[in-house]
C-alpha cells in the first residue's frame, strides 16, 4: 500500500532515532575515513616503494648476485616477524588479518545488551599500527600476498578506535564505524567505492545486505575515493583495453566454462595449499617460523627463476604486475598456457608459506591474480586444442578475477561491482554470469572461519532486503 511505513528493528531505531544520532554517526564515519585513508595510503606507498624496487632489481639479469640480496632481505624479514609474533599483542597481526577483523566485529553480537565494551576491551588503534608495521615487514621485503587483507583489520581497528575516542555508547554505532572503516580501507586501495562498500557488508554478513549500514559504507568509500583523486590522482588498480558491449552465445558459454574451470579448483587448491604449507612451517619453533616460511618461499621463487626464467614479480609481491602484463597482452612466455600454470602453482605456494608462517599478507589480491592467470591459461589451452585464437584473452582474465574472488572470499556483489568500476560496464555481462555460476558452485567454501552466515547473527532481526529497507 502506498505510504505504508515498515517498523524499524532495534538496530535501525538505535541508528536513526533522531537527526542528532545520524549527524553524530556521519561525523564519526567522516573522521574515521580520513584517518584510515591516511594510514592505508602511507602503508601502500611504503610497501610499493620497497617491494617493487627490490623485486625489479632481483629480476634483472645483469647482476648475478641480485637474487641473493632478495633472499637475504626475505630471510631477515621472516626472522624479525618471528621475533615480533612472540611478543604480547603481536600474534593478532600475524597472517591475513581478516579473521581477526571479523571476530572483532561479531563479538559485539555475543552480549544481548546494547554494550560496546566487549570490543572496546580489545586493542584498536595499537592493533592497527602493529598490523601496518607487520605488513611492511612482510610485503615490503618481497614476500607474496596482498594489501587488501591487512587493511581490512586496519580499517576495522581504526573505526572501532574512533568510536571509542568519540564515546559511542551503542554497539550499533560501533558496528557502523567498524564496517565503514573496512569500506574506507578497501576503497583506498581499490579506488572503487561501490565495490568496497559491498565488500564490507558481504564479508561480515555472508548472504545478506543491511541497507542502513550500506549508506554509511558508501559514504566512507566515496570520501576515500575523493581523497585519492584529490591528493594522489586517479590510478585504477587494473587497466583493461576497450571491449564491445555485445557478446555471442559462444562467448557466454566460454565465460561459464572459465567460471567452472577456475572457481572451485582455485578455492580448493587455496585451502589445500594453506593446510599443507602450515604443516611444513609448524615443524620448527614459533620464533623460526617466519624464517622457515621465507626460506620455502625463496626455494619456490628461485626454482622458477632459474628453471623457467620466471620474473620474481610473477610469484612474489602482490601480483598486480602479472595481471597488468596479461591485460596489456604483453608478448613473451605469458602467452604459453603451461607457463601460466607454473605461475598459479608458484603463487599458491609462496602465498601459503608467507601467510601460514605468520606473515602479514592478504589473500584477496592473490586470489584475483590466481583467477586472472587461470582464466588466461584456459584461453590459451582452448586455443591450442582448437587451433584458433581465443575470443578475447582479456575477457578470460576479467572473468577469472571475478570468479576467484567469489570462490575464495564469497563476495559476489562486490566482485561484480569491482568489474564494473575498474574494467568498465562492457565487461559486466560475462562477469555477472561467471559470478552467478561460481557462487552456486562454491557456496559452502570459505577461507575465513569467522565469516558468518545469516543464521549466525540472528540477534539482529534483519533477514532479507525487504526487512532491512525502510
Amino acid at each position: 500500500m502506498a505510504g505504508r511505513r515498515e517498523p524499524l528493528d532495534e538496530e535501525q531505531s538505535a541508528l536513526h532515532d533522531s537527526w542528532d544520532t545520524v549527524l553524530r554517526t556521519v561525523g564519526r564515519v567522516v573522521l574515521g575515513t580520513v584517518l584510515i585513508w591516511g594510514v592505508c595510503s602511507a602503508l601502500r606507498y611504503g610497501v610499493h616503494a620497497t617491494s617493487d624496487t627490490l623485486l625489479a632489481f632481483a629480476s634483472g639479469r645483469s647482476l648475478w648476485w641480485a637474487p641473493l640480496v632478495l633472499a637475504g632481505v626475505l630471510l631477515l624479514g621472516g626472522l624479525l616477524r618471528g621475533l615480533l609474533n612472540r611478543r604480547p599483542g603481536w600474534s593478532d597481526v600475524a597472517s591475513d588479518g581478516v579473521n581477526v577483523a571479523l571476530f572483532n566485529y561479531h563479538i559485539t553480537y555475543e552480549d544481548p545488551a546494547d554494550d560496546p565494551r566487549p570490543r572496546y576491551s580489545r586493542p584498536a588503534i595499537r592493533l592497527a599500527l602493529r598490523k601496518a608495521v607487520a605488513t611492511l615487514l612482510t610485503l615490503g621485503t618481497g614476500a607474496s600476498g596482498g594489501l587488501e587483507g591487512p587493511v581490512v583489520l586496519v580499517g576495522e581497528s581504526l573505526g572501532a578506535g574512533v568510536a571509542r575516542i568519540t564515546r559511542a555508547r551503542s554497539e550499533h554505532t560501533l558496528r557502523t564505524c567498524q564496517l565503514a572503516g573496512i569500506a574506507a580501507a578497501v576503497g583506498t586501495l581499490l579506488n572503487a567505492p561501490f565495490a568496497a562498500a559491498l565488500f564490507a557488508l558481504e564479508v561480515v554478513y555472508g548472504n545478506r545486505i543491511v541497507y542502513r549500514k550500506l549508506a554509511y559504507c558508501l559514504l566512507a568509500g566515496i570520501i576515500a575515493y575523493a581523497l585519492n583523486n584529490r591528493f594522489l590522482g586517479f590510478k585504477p588498480i587494473f587497466v583493461a583495453p576497450p571491449h564491445p558491449h555485445t557478446y555471442t552465445l559462444g562467448e557466454y558459454g566460454l565465460t561459464a566454462l572459465v567460471a567452472v574451470a577456475v572457481s572451485a579448483p582455485v578455492a580448493l587448491l587455496f585451502g589445500l595449499t594453506m593446510k599443507h604449507t602450515r604443516q611444513v612451517v609448524e615443524r620448527v619453533s614459533p620464533v623460526l617460523r617466519g624464517a622457515m616460511g621465507a626460506l620455502c618461499t625463496i626455494l619456490v621463487a628461485g626454482g622458477l627463476y632459474y628453471g623457467a626464467g620466471m620474473d620474481f614479480r610473477h610469484v612474489l609481491g602482490m601480483g598486480e604486475y602479472t595481471i597488468a602484463q596479461l591485460l596489456a597482452d604483453a608478448p613473451g612466455p605469458l602467452s604459453l598456457w603451461w607457463y601460466l600454470l607454473l605461475i598459479v602453482g608458484g603463487k599458491l605456494l609462496t602465498t601459503g608459506f608467507t601467510v601460514q608462517s605468520g606473515g602479514s599478507a592478504g589473500m584477496l589480491i592473490p586470489s584475483m591474480v590466481l583467477g586472472g592467470v587461470s582464466g588466461a591459461a584456459t584461453a590459451q589451452m582452448l586455443a591450442s586444442v582448437t587451433g584458433t585464437g581465443p575470443a578475447d584473452v582479456t575477457v578470460f582474465v576479467v572473468v577469472g578475477i571475478a570468479s576467484a574472488l567469489v570462490a575464495v572470499v564469497g563476495v559476489p556483489l562486490a566482485a561484480i561491482a569491482l568489474v564494473l568500476e575498474v574494467f568498465g560496464s562492457a565487461y559486466g555481462p560475462p562477469a555477472v554470469l561467471a559470478c552467478c555460476v561460481t557462487y552456486v558452485l562454491t557456496l559452502r567454501l570459505s577461507v575465513y572461519n569467522e565469516q558468518r552466515r545469516e543464521e549466525a547473527v540472528a540477534v539482529e532481526p534483519v533477514a532479507n532486503a525487504c526487512s532491512t529497507r525502510s
